[in-house]
């Protein structure tokens, strides 16, 4: 074969291995982030994606008419917070209610991250250690103490969660699915859940996949929910409505870490990606993947259904980080890694 060829085979196998995470869009430039938008993304979309609005988006790049945006165009989307440790420096943006929000630290090799009683390991990124963080959906808006450990020092700061702006529904149940939340299991049943998921291993993708085709989102994450006359409590996932039997695939790449039958969630199928991060698929009606297997993103782990806790065909999307349930919906759009 000659080299010129052998070399073009080599540069296709290379494609191959690295599979296929679309190319990460945004940047950081001191305590800024940008994003340089891609084809078909709104300000809306936008907005959802950086937990902010369309009118602070539109503030921050002067754009007197919002809803012309092109592709290519870099914008403004998120002025992070700087600020300086004893021999490097920090960069994180506002936590907001119910969301994963990234933070990096520069001048250190190792350390951690302490939040909301969660301890968090820096993982090495391209600009220093970074770590996804979580904030759960019932937190109050208010400041916490973030508490940093790099190479032995440490250093105490408060960050303010800003409030979800979540919505409330009431769902009405027969008397067996009142029954079933009466269930004395159903703390165990979240413990297995919780339990399945590692904490440790690089992070798998860069954005997530759609779940299934032609879905529609029902109920969104964070919503306040009344269940029958029982209890009050929030939705820990997203709600895709679509036919019984529609393929459900893998959002992304990752390691099944639970699959088996479950009293309220039905069929179900847990994914790991990594760095404590793991996706759920609730309510399936047949589940095509064992505990051990690696999944492509965009492989069929399932068929949508109704079992466990459900008044129709739909699946429940939901995505933990280290055991907190956050919003997936931010992660369709991407990550803001570093």
């Amino acid at each position: 074969m000659p080299a010129f060829l052998a070399l073009v085979v080599l540069w296709l196998l290379a494609l191959a291995q690295v599979g296929p995470n679309p190319p990460q869009r945004s940047h950081l430039e001191g305590a800024t982030l940008w994003h340089t938008v891609a084809p078909g993304e709104t300000l809306f979309s936008l907005a959802r994606r950086y937990g902010t609005t369309v009118e602070e988006l539109a503030r921050l790049n002067g754009l007197k008419d919002p809803s012309r945006i092109r592709a290519g165009q870099v914008l403004r989307v998120r002025p992070g917070v700087e600020v300086a440790l004893p021999r490097g420096s920090l960069v994180y943006f506002p936590p907001i209610q119910g969301r994963a929000f990234a933070l990096w630290v520069e001048g250190y090799t190792w350390g951690y991250a302490e939040f909301l009683g969660v301890r968090y390991p820096l993982v090495p990124g391209e600009k220093g250690l970074w770590a996804l963080l979580a904030v759960g959906a019932l937190v109050e808006p208010k400041g916490y103490p973030l508490r940093l450990v790099l190479e032995g020092e440490e250093s105490l700061l408060t960050l303010e969660v800003a409030p979800g702006g979540y919505r409330r529904e009431t769902l009405a149940l027969t008397p067996s699915l009142e029954e079933l939340l009466k269930d004395p299991g159903l703390r165990a049943e979240r413990e297995k859940v919780v339990g399945a998921c590692p904490r440790e291993g690089p992070l798998t993708f860069s954005r997530f996949l759609k779940p299934l085709e032609g879905g529609r989102i029902t109920s969104a994450f964070g919503t306040r929910r009344r269940y029958g006359t029982l209890l009050t409590s929030y939705h820990e996932g997203l709600d895709f409505a679509a036919p019984l039997g529609t393929p459900v695939r893998a959002v992304a790449g990752g390691v099944v870490v639970l699959s088996e039958r479950l009293r309220v969630r039905g069929e179900a199928v847990v994914l790991s990606h990594g760095m404590g991060l793991c996706t759920g698929y609730w309510h399936l009606s047949e589940r095509r993947m064992r505990v051990g297997e690696r999944v492509k993103g965009g492989q069929v782990i399932g068929l949508l259904g109704s079992t466990g806790l459900s008044t129709g065909p739909h699946l429940h999307l939901e995505v933990r980080l280290f055991g907190i349930p956050v919003d997936p919906a931010p992660f369709f759009q991407g990550l803001p890694l570093p």
